[in-house]
């Protein structure tokens, strides 16, 4: 018989799981929220199914329950994070936290970090920032599951990029995109579902389209945002590689084929350049460029105006 859970429930048996491993009270009552905020969002790939995932990254010691989260660099407006290899559920809030504390001082703060873990969706980051009438931008690298334009090689992650901005009295602009046609989550919801994935996700290891869910694993590649050259998938190809540098090369994390895996059973790759996953948050004051509620009350005529657009026929 199918059970219900309310929120309540979800959010306290998870907080107390990321207990069980060692974290403290604030950092699991960080990461719970995190997970179920997803869910909340009907993210259910990120949501609290990633829990066993994060468990597995501890047991298999590649996540550390009790960070010491340093700021190692930094300038009035910038800073370099190292989140000594905790849970990005839980540096990624402190990361997002600075460059908001920065911007608040000169108008502007942009922190890169390094050795941090998955962080589950970037928008519940990004929208930190619109609490202080400010402007969210996220990014994070992943995993090598993508292979570039015209390449069999599996380069980059799925590499998402999120902006969030007010609104006024619309509700913001929340942008929170894979910079891949489909997050490899949603290749594991088809996978639980029995399902085949649309064309122009996937290929196999030979370069050719694949509506299997499971090519992954048998070498395929997750493809860029746009699915072949004819699309525009060099364009994702070129989101990608961007999410990588400010993410990866800029922090001193890892990047590219070198970025660790989320599954722990994965083995990390050799002779890795740097420290864990990247990640890279900026916030601006929107009273730095124009008084806020003019800008909120201007961009809130925007959204309502596409949310009332025309409609095609049936629609």
């Amino acid at each position: 018989m199918e059970r219900i859970y309310n929120y309540e429930q979800l959010w306290l048996f998870t907080k107390n799981v990321f207990i069980s491993i060692g974290c403290s009270e604030e950092h699991a009552a960080l990461a719970a929220t995190g997970l179920l905020r997803a869910d909340l969002r009907g993210i259910d790939s990120h949501g609290i199914a990633r829990l066993s995932g994060y468990i597995r990254l501890w047991e298999a010691k590649r996540a550390n329950a009790t960070p010491d989260i340093q700021v190692i660099h930094e300038t009035p407006s910038t800073g370099v994070v190292d989140g000594d290899s905790g849970l990005g559920l839980v540096v990624a809030p402190f990361a997002m936290d600075l460059a908001i504390s920065k911007a608040e001082n000169i108008g502007s703060g942009w922190i890169a970090v390094r050795n941090s873990n998955h962080f589950g969706i970037a928008a519940q980051h990004a929208m930190k920032a619109l609490e202080k009438d400010m402007i969210g931008i996220v990014m994070t690298n992943a995993s090598a599951l993508v292979a570039p334009t015209f390449s069999i090689e599996r380069l980059l992650g799925t590499n998402p990029i999120c902006v969030a901005i007010p609104a006024g009295e619309e509700f913001p602009f929340v942008a929170d995109l894979a910079t891949t046609t489909a997050a490899n989550g949603k290749l594991e919801i088809l996978q639980r579902k029995n399902q085949q994935a649309p064309a122009g996700w996937i290929q196999d290891k030979e370069g050719n389209i694949s509506t299997n869910p499971h090519e992954i694993k048998s070498g395929g590649a997750l493809l860029p945002l746009g699915g072949d050259r004819e699309h525009g998938s060099h364009k994702g190809y070129a989101l990608g590689a961007i999410v990588d540098i400010f993410s990866g090369v800029l922090s001193g994390a890892n990047f590219g084929p070198w970025v660790p895996p989320f599954p722990a059973f994965i083995p990390v790759p050799d002779n890795m350049p740097g420290k864990g996953i990247g990640h890279f948050f900026g916030a601006m004051r929107i009273d730095a460029f124009r008084k806020a509620d003019e800008f909120k009350k201007r961009h809130g005529s925007v959204v309502e105006k596409i949310q009332k657009s025309e409609t095609c026929e049936g629609i």
